[in-house]
């Protein structure tokens, strides 16, 4: 018996979680899919993405992770100085501690730069620094929205299309995108989250930071950028060379947290919760494997961690 076999078993019944999807990968590139075949928000993982399409730009000499982010900021400004790219990616900048909730259908919708502000109609306070950069680890969506403006002031490209040239088409995760329309369009397969026993109106809320949380993607998408982290880390790949991909999976900061990337137990990976949605994608090198889970209800946490575990017990 193995993960296949078992996962099941660990999944309460339809009433509970009526949207899942699994997927099993290995480095010969074959991918197992079970659960309903259905598009997920890739909540956080998002930001293990956008993290991957950072790395490629610092490949290419556009960015430079120790170089302060003031220099490639231009239509907005982090006040202070000292804030580097490299501690945006490890959330060690010391910004505004800020889970986005998103904003549910009918609602206005702020621009990034109204969110970096903490202008209406943004549901979260402005970013700025509150710690001294580099001091400490803070996991906060906050470096994540500096990073997609950050990304787009210098590339001159709208993010999602940044992305989309970056990782999903090179990748080959082609039902992934961070445009916040793509589930409208595929509204027969975008999955309706719930919280609390409770559907999310309208479906699913809209994610404007969609560098920290604005990501749809399934399983097997998922699957397929930690089996091209895991050949990066080997040398094996085209697209991101193996001393970055190493920093990637190097903590930056004492409790595993690398560039992007949730660090433990023999795996790396991300974890995300977003409204009415859980999921984790994650690889362990040792056997070549990865696994992702992506579910359309919030209050989940337990059933993730069995299923983390009993990934861990098969493949780490």
């Amino acid at each position: 018996m193995g993960f296949e076999e078992e996962w099941q078993d660990l999944v309460p019944g339809t009433d509970r979680i009526s949207g899942i999807g699994v997927a099993v990968g290995g480095l010969d590139g074959d991918v197992w899919t079970a659960g309903h075949d259905l598009l997920f928000p890739a909540c956080s993982i998002s930001k293990h993405v956008a993290a991957f399409g950072t790395l490629r730009l610092v490949a290419d000499a556009t960015l430079d992770l120790d170089t302060d982010v003031n220099a490639y900021l231009s239509a907005w400004q982090l006040p202070g100085t000292g804030t580097t790219v490299r501690q945006l990616l490890a959330h060690t900048a010391g910004l505004t501690k800020n889970w986005f909730p998103g904003y549910a259908a009918g609602q206005p919708v702020p621009s990034l730069q109204q969110i970096l502000r903490g202008e209406p109609p943004a549901n979260t306070p402005r970013v700025r620094r509150e710690l001294p950069p580099g001091t400490e680890f803070r996991y906060s969506g906050s470096h994540y929205a500096v990073l997609e403006q950050l990304l787009t002031d210098v590339t001159s490209t709208p993010f999602d299309k940044l992305m989309a040239t970056l990782v999903l088409e090179p990748v080959g995760m082609a039902e992934s995108s961070y445009d916040q329309h793509f589930p409208n369009r595929h509204r027969d397969r975008a999955a309706r989250g719930h919280c609390g026993g409770t559907p999310v109106h309208g479906g699913w809320h809209t994610q404007p930071e969609m560098a920290g949380a604005g990501l749809w993607s399934t399983p097997a998408d998922l699957v397929r950028l930690e089996l091209e982290i895991c050949r990066a880390a080997a040398g094996e790949s085209a697209l991101l060379p193996q001393d970055l991909a190493a920093q990637m999976l190097t903590p930056q900061v004492p409790g595993g947290f690398g560039l992007g990337t949730e660090l433990g137990d023999g795996r790396f990976g991300h974890t995300g919760q977003n409204t009415g949605y859980r999921c984790f994608s994650f690889a362990w090198p040792v056997s070549g494997t990865a696994v992702a889970v992506m579910m359309n209800v919030e209050d989940c946490r337990d059933t993730m961690l069995a299923l983390i575990e009993l990934a861990d017990r098969n493949y780490g």
